[in-house]
């Protein structure tokens, strides 16, 4: 007999596969990537600079998610690091229970790990990018950069921004049978740091979002800090290519009679 996966585990997956590649600053120079227009390319070069000169810092993270009519909610805090690393804990509160996930990103390896489960996926970023160049994309990233316009600038509540828009990658594409539509991005004029991206279907309807808030820099934050080794007992599972399917054998306990 097989069990439905929990709630809480479909929500986290749905989180993680969407946004688990997000990263709050745009470095394309990293991967050679750069917009089709000189305007836009101008802008993302000096968004770069700006983040580079932020470089180490805090955040407060909300997720929406939305799904049938329904909205769910993820907060969470996140620790970054120039150009991309990345540490980041998500909350998810429901029928007053706290679920706990983590993304963890030292550049080479990312972690998505869900204690609760006892779950910890890992996901080698060199290989994973490779396996996407053979298949003829750019990347393994959730954002095709290359795509990105730069829009002018708003303002996001009393807080000026640049604003982006692109399209989902091919891999996300790929990954993803509900065929995303565009991302606008909103990226803080002072730090470089994207402040809000919001996620659309292809028929132009929002379906996820995410928002940086409560920014503090902080030189103290280390590589030391985005190393992860998931505790005994762990299941874990390795992605080393893009057409990798995530199996899992979960042991959900029944209830008492």
């Amino acid at each position: 007999m097989r069990h439905k996966q929990p709630a809480f585990l479909k929500l986290v997956l749905a989180f993680l596969l969407s946004l688990g590649t997000l990263h709050p600053s745009l470095n394309p120079s990293q991967n050679h990537v750069f917009a089709q227009d000189p305007t836009t390319t101008q802008m993302l070069e000096h968004i770069s600079q700006l983040a580079e000169a932020t470089g180490s810092y805090h955040a407060e993270v909300t997720t929406l998610l939305k799904k049938k009519g329904q909205t769910s909610v993820v907060k969470g805090h996140l620790k970054f690091m120039w150009p991309r690393l990345l540490w980041k804990e998500n909350k998810h509160v429901s029928n007053n229970k706290v679920r706990m996930a983590y993304n963890i990103s030292n550049g080479k390896v990312r972690w998505n790990y869900i204690p609760s489960l006892k779950i910890a996926l890992k996901y080698n970023i060199e290989a994973l990018n490779e396996d996407a160049k053979q298949k003829g994309w750019i990347s393994a990233a959730n954002l095709d950069e290359a795509s990105l316009r730069y829009l002018g600038k708003e303002h996001l509540g009393k807080e000026e921004m640049y604003l982006l828009e692109g399209e989902a990658s091919a891999f996300t594409k790929y990954k993803n049978p509900s065929q995303p539509g565009k991302r606008q991005i909103y990226i803080d004029v002072q730090n470089g740091i994207i402040r809000k991206m919001i996620l659309y279907n292809k028929q132009n309807e929002e379906t996820d979002s995410v928002t940086f808030s409560n920014i503090r820099k902080d030189p103290s934050i280390s590589l030391k800090d985005f190393e992860f080794t998931p505790p005994k007992g762990t299941q874990i599972h390795e992605v080393k290519d893009v057409g990798s399917k995530i199996r899992m054998n979960l042991k959900i306990s029944k209830p008492k009679k």
